[in-house]
Parts: C-alpha cells; sequence; structure tokens
C-alpha cells in the first residue's frame, strides 16, 4: 500500500510538474537541491507549496496547525523529485523556526501524535514526511519517509522562505538512505 500511495504521489507530481508554468524567483536566490547526489531545480512556479490543514490539532488546550510543505523539482526534462515535511505548530507561532523530526512511529511501533507533539512548539512527523523521485526516460522510481535530523523554515518576509534540510530519508524498498541536501529560498504558493 505505501509503494502506490508513494508511487500515485510521485505520478502527480509529474502531472503537476509538467503542467506548471510562471515567473521564477530572484536570480539570487539557490533553488537547487540535492537527492542521492543528483541536483534538481525548483519549479519556477508551485516550487515550494504549503497545505494548510483547515483543521487545527487539540492538545491539552492547545491547538496546532498542520502545514506541509511540499518541495518540487526537476532535473532535465525528464526527472523530477518532491520532498514534504509534515510540520505542526502551535496556535499563534510563526511558522518559521527549527523542527525536531519525529521517527517515534513506524508500521511496528505506534505512538499517539499526543506523545509526539508533548511540550513542542514545532514538531515534524516524519512517518508522513515523504520523498519521491522519477526518472521518465528510465522508468525508475524511487520513494522514501522517516527522514532524520531537523528541518529549518526561515521567513524572509512576505511568502519568501527559505528551507534547510541536510539528512536522510528512509527508503521504502530497501533497507538503504536517500540522502538529501538543501538549502533553497523560493516563494510559497498555498496549496488548495
Amino acid at each position: 500500500m505505501k509503494k502506490l500511495m508513494l508511487s500515485s504521489l510521485a505520478m502527480l507530481t509529474l502531472l503537476v510538474t509538467l503542467s506548471c508554468s510562471g515567473d521564477s524567483d530572484s536570480n539570487n536566490s539557490p533553488t537547487t537541491f540535492s537527492v542521492n547526489g543528483e541536483n534538481y531545480t525548483l519549479l519556477s512556479s508551485e516550487g515550494i507549496v504549503n497545505l494548510v490543514s483547515p483543521n487545527a490539532y487539540e492538545l491539552d488546550g492547545n491547538s496546532y496547525n498542520r502545514n506541509t510543505f511540499v518541495i518540487n523539482g526537476t532535473k532535465g526534462l525528464t526527472d523530477v523529485a518532491t520532498v514534504t515535511f509534515d510540520l505542526f505548530v502551535k496556535n499563534g507561532e510563526s511558522i518559521a523556526g527549527v523542527y525536531q523530526i519525529s521517527t517515534d512511529q513506524d508500521e511496528n511501533t505506534f505512538t499517539s501524535i499526543d506523545n509526539i507533539l508533548g511540550s513542542d512548539v514545532r514538531v515534524c512527523i516524519g512517518w508522513t514526511s515523504l520523498i519521491a523521485t522519477t526518472k521518465i526516460a528510465t522508468q525508475e522510481i524511487e520513494s522514501g519517509n522517516a527522514p532524520t535530523g531537523t528541518v529549518q523554515i526561515i521567513s524572509n518576509g512576505g511568502n519568501i522562505y527559505t528551507i534547510k534540510f541536510n539528512g536522510n530519508f528512509k527508503n521504502i524498498n530497501q533497507t538503504s538512505n536517500i540522502p538529501v541536501n538543501m538549502d533553497i529560498t523560493g516563494t510559497v504558493s498555498n496549496g488548495l
């Protein structure tokens, strides 16, 4: 089921990638990130999307807003990469900040969202953060989840954000990791 879901995400990303066009970000902004040692360039439009859940998560009298940052990039005309970070931030706090990535849950161990959030202001849920790459020419699809470390979101004013991550995602099909190095800046558009 995970393979089907991640493959579907990769194909959806591919369709969005091929259909998007628009103005590019400032030439001074870093717009390239690395997946498995290969560089991908942010899409000029919809390169970074913030999908905001309409319902806050309530815990011990506190509300947490759920934001999923989706980063889309291409390599040449045939390769696509999508990285998502599933972020929870306490209501009233800025989306900008450092998020510790929780990897406390997998298919063998259940940890409730309450225990993961605890008293933290910002948390990234690792098991629902995803990566998918598609190489059309060779028909290769690689996907993973459960990144390690931290992800940092920096507000540069307006809808311009910098996203920093240097770590590994767990490859779904293998025991290996998918290294990702990201220090990108771009306009964040709001999803549906």
